[in-house]
């Protein structure tokens, strides 16, 4: 729906969204005033009677063509529901009767009529809807209604339900007539690209010089590099070289894995001569349980994970953490990413019994994936939780749209799509395969076995305990001298009170069963306003009809695997279309669509439609296998090309001729530079001083925060004062040194982001992040160069220079260049960088530093190697 705007005189500004809720037209019960107004509406000629037939093509034009567009764009604002400006335009006698400034139509003459001339915008105060003018084939549609006497059957009344189409069609909206979408757009909208099945481009271009037809079908480097070498030379352009084995390992070793090489495998790097040690450390590093970690991050950003609740109190939550190691184990365990999906979605309904495997408990704990949304534990207090579920359902449909199918469906939450062909009603439709979701803080994931193991022990443990209980009922506990004894036995109880075991659980998930709760349409998205019951079923534009949904297992509803297997069904055009690209991005620093959660008419268009296609079939074929799609980019000349950043003059001289052409590399002749992002940049800083710790799982860190931050979040301060009544809202610091892990395993509190990371685009977690911002400000350059955690940084590296390198000035500086940009100092940095600690460490043996004054001058040093654009920019 559009927004309505009028501003002429006698219509109050509104920018409130409409919504498909017409209701019918209500007549008096006075049975006289009744049959005047249909003797009026008779003599206008615009009532159907049986004296006065109405014109068969006019008639429908009204019903295929007016009428959609009075209920898409009209009556949410002028129906029952709101009159703005005193007009109502769902029915004809309310459209003739007009609103504060008269009738908005006067049937046979458009040019007397207000309603043409909002829509046609001719007068600037006087334009409806203002955002989104109506195309000139609805306002053809409006002029021609109004032309032959604006015919509006009686039998038509404008209903609620006219919004939502009913659903007679059970065919996509390319082949059936009858489909909703179809009908409701009028045919328009369907031309969108990611509607159209990803396919193989021409086979002889794929397998020219190979031989082999069937590779073009799998993941292939050779394949990525033709295709963009044919745009390529299309264009006119020359690509850059490769470049060298130094930039080559580092940009590798930051995109797979999050890291920076260490000094040892730059040497071995440089130093293997065989053809294949480019493709040796590839597969080291996605053979690395740190390439886990990496690309976890990359997943959590757009599953908009947390730890904390959210909200003013923003609770912590105990366990959510093993989603989190989950997602780390997935990604280091190659599992097909149709899997994954699965799993995120439907992995209890996946899952027949108690758990009998890791494989099963991991099932169990991927379905945190329907928890990360956020809670607001205040809404109880206020009588809120119809609000709150409507908040958290919503925002579980919005986010699956966005993380696996690169749709909007946030967009049509309140109204039709503005822009793509997705109805208000497939919101619901989405929405309704969550319905029987039921949120468990205490899923059981230990593994049957050991429950059984665990039932036994604490068996045995609860037997000694009543035994003990017995001994100590007999006692007289006020003589003195069983006193003694009966102090006795209270411990011997406590202490097997604590040899007692849990059940490890995980925050997930379950199904509420077959008998679910009806899912309805929210007039303008309001959950107060309920229409018509939605029953779960895809996206219209593809399939109209109700989901088939099968029963997986008794006592459960199967609504939730349903959706995922469409979501993961080959014959889905966005699924592998949105991975492949997310997987692309995070290589070149852009994806292929540069709007990686929005597939739609409003995102962008892709630079390499056929490569994009081919990625996606071929990823398919390869068992949906991350790490082989990795293997065929980073493989490929495209990834491993120069960035012309630090390169020769003749290389910089083909750049400008180049950007001539393609000024913003769109054609891929060059790799991108890309900055780092806040975690990647705080864990180089913990690797090259030698203090990262080893830690790769578990529950999250929690490091130093500044008071004064903590004492001005509400929440917080509510703990810190003991009145949060246990409700985990505070904040619980950990040992310094115990925080020197990677930035995936500190806390992610909603309401209190880690400052270091903050300033660095850390992004927010209430919604998915499809891409990082990477801004260039002021504060981050001050954050790096005076912060305490920076200086703590250049500290614990300046002893790790000085254990190294010993006391030699120009040793330190090769060592430091070595660990922290992964080459040698030329001869005029070398110079710089002694001058720098001579003239520093003199200044601080003049403040009275002593023996520490060399120390301290290398410390600055340091600092100033961490604060270099080549330490901060892959390139």
């Amino acid at each position: 729906m559009e927004d309505f705007f009028w501003t002429g005189p006698g219509f109050p500004n509104s920018r409130q969204p409409s919504v498909l809720i017409p209701a019918p037209a209500r007549t008096g019960r006075n049975p006289v005033a009744n049959v005047l107004l249909l003797l009026v509406l008779a003599c206008t000629g615009h009532v159907s009677t049986a004296a006065e037939p109405i014109d068969p093509g006019a008639e429908q034009h009204f019903q295929t063509k007016v009428k959609p567009l009075l209920v898409g764009r009209c009556v949410s604002c002028h129906g029952p529901d709101k009159q703005l400006g005193g007009l109502r335009l769902d029915s004809f006698e309310a459209a003739l009767k007009g609103g504060d400034t008269g009738p908005a139509l006067v049937p046979g003459d458009p040019s007397k009529s207000l309603m043409l001339e909002a829509v046609q915008f001719v007068n600037s105060d006087l334009q409806m809807p203002p955002k989104a003018k109506l195309s000139d084939r609805e306002i053809a549609i409006v002029e021609r209604w109004i032309e032959q006497g604006a015919i509006w059957p009686e039998a038509t009344p404008l209903t609620p339900q006219d919004g939502i189409p009913t659903v007679l069609a059970t065919g996509n909206a390319f082949e059936d007539e009858e489909n909703p979408i179809r009908k409701l757009f009028h045919g328009e909208r369907l031309d969108l690209w990611s509607l159209q099945m990803p396919k193989l481009p021409e086979l002889e271009m794929l397998t020219e010089g190979d031989g082999d037809p069937s590779a073009a079908e799998r993941l292939s480097f050779r394949t990525i590099d033709r295709l963009i070498d044919r745009k390529i030379a299309e264009a006119g352009i020359i690509p850059v070289a490769e470049a060298d084995r130094r930039t080559l390992l580092r940009r590798l070793s930051f995109d797979l894995i999050g890291l920076p090489p260490t000094p040892q495998e730059l040497q071995e790097f440089l130093e293997d001569t065989s053809p294949h040690a480019y493709e040796n450390v590839v597969d080291r590093l996605l053979g690395s349980p740190r390439y886990g970690e990496r690309w976890a991050r990359h997943w959590l950003d757009v599953v908009r994970y947390a730890d904390t609740e959210g909200f003013e109190r923003d609770e912590f939550r105990p366990v959510i953490w093993q989603y989190r190691d989950y997602v780390v184990r997935s990604f280091n365990q190659d599992k097909p990413y149709n899997q994954f999906v699965r799993e995120q979605l439907a992995g209890d309904e996946l899952l027949s019994g108690e758990p009998q495997s890791l494989a099963d408990a991991d099932m169990l704990i991927a379905t945190g994936f329907l928890r990360l949304g956020q809670w607001d534990s205040t809404a109880a207090i206020f009588q809120e939780e119809a609000r709150l579920h409507d908040q958290q359902m919503a925002d579980l449909t919005n986010t699956t749209g966005s993380a696996f199918l690169g749709l909007t469906l946030s967009c049509c939450q309140c109204h039709d799509h503005k822009v793509d062909p997705l109805s208000h009603s497939d919101h619901f439709r989405i929405r309704a395969f969550f319905a029987g979701v039921q949120p468990k803080s205490d899923l059981v994931i230990e593994l049957a076995e050991e429950q059984g193991a665990i039932a036994r022990h604490n068996s045995e443990i609860e037997d000694q305990l009543v035994s003990l209980k017995e001994q100590q009922a007999q006692l007289d506990k006020d003589a003195s001298e069983t006193r003694e004894q009966s102090q006795e036995l209270s411990s011997r109880i406590e202490d097997l009170e604590q040899q007692k075991r849990s059940l490890k659980v995980a925050m997930g998930a379950s199904d509420a069963g077959v008998e679910l709760p009806a899912t309805h349409l929210f007039a303008q998205g309001d959950f107060s306003q309920p229409r018509e019951e939605v029953l779960p079923g895809f996206v219209s534009v593809l399939d109209p009809g109700p989901a088939t949904i099968e029963s997986p297992q008794a006592g459960k509803s199967g609504r939730r695997l349903a959706l995922a297997n469409w979501i993961v069904a080959r014959e889905n055009p966005w699924t592998s279309r949105v991975i492949v690209n997310r997987v692309w991005q995070h290589h070149f620093g852009i994806g292929l669509v540069s709007t990686p959660n929005d597939f739609g008419y409003s995102g962008a268009r892709p630079t390499h439609r056929e490569l994009l296609d081919w990625l996606a079939v071929a990823f398919m074929n390869d068992g949906w296998s991350l790490k082989r799609l990795h293997r065929a980019i980073v493989c490929s000349a495209t990834y491993r090309r120069q960035s012309g950043i630090r390169d020769s003059e003749d290389v910089a001289a083909l750049i400008v001729q180049n950007e001539l052409i393609d000024p913003e590399n769109r054609l891929l002749w060059r790799q991108n530079v890309v900055r780092l992002d806040a975690e990647t940049l705080r864990d180089s800083l913990l690797a090259v001083s030698g203090s990262l710790r080893d830690d790769d799982s578990g529950k999250p860190l929690w490091p130093h925060i500044p008071e004064e931050l903590l004492t001005a979040q509400p929440g917080i301060l509510e703990a810190k004062e003991g009145a949060d009544g246990g409700r985990l809202q505070g904040w619980y610091e950990d040992p310094i040194e115990e925080t020197d892990v990677r930035s995936l395993f500190l806390i992610r509190k909603r309401t209190m982001p880690i400052p270091f990371l903050q300033v660095f685009d850390l992004p927010e977690t209430t919604v998915s992040c499809a891409r990082r911002d990477a801004t260039v400000v002021a504060p981050q350059s001050l954050t790096l160069l005076n912060s305490p955690e920076s200086i703590r940084f250049a500290n614990l590296l300046a002893e790790r220079v000085r254990n190294e390198a010993g006391d030699s000035r120009t040793q330190q500086i090769e060592t430091l260049f070595r660990v922290c940009l992964a080459r040698v100092p030329d001869a005029t940095e070398k110079e710089l960088c002694l001058e720098l600690l001579k003239r520093h460490a003199e200044q601080y043996q003049h403040t009275g530093a002593g023996e520490q004054a060399d120390a301290m001058a290398l410390r600055d040093l340091c600092r100033a190697i961490l604060n270099l654009n080549e330490f901060l920019y892959i390139d």
